[in-house]
């Protein structure tokens, strides 16, 4: 499921192993916020975090990536799904 509304959310989506994951521990000046493989397919879910502060707060949402992975086809499908659903939320 996801987590409730409220926050503005800013969402990385791309092919697998492109970089969305070390993007974004580049644009939160954090080296390990998000888990960097080389191996694609390892995000596996929604990857929610916290931004800023106060008035200024919002989420950065990892996403699994598309495409190539290394990953049983049902897992593949089961976060596709995930991923539409978020998207048309």
């Amino acid at each position: 499921s996801l987590p409730p509304e409220g926050l503005p959310e800013i969402a990385f989506i791309g092919r697998s192993n492109v970089g969305k994951s070390s993007l974004l521990n580049k644009l939160s000046g954090a080296s390990a916020l998000a888990h960097v493989s080389e191996k694609p397919g390892r995000t596996q879910q929604l990857v929610f975090f916290q931004a800023g502060r106060g008035e200024d707060a919002f989420m950065l949402v990892d996403m699994p990536g598309y495409g190539f992975a290394l990953a049983k086809d049902e897992t593949v499908a089961s976060w596709q799904a995930l991923c539409a659903h978020y998207l048309r939320t």
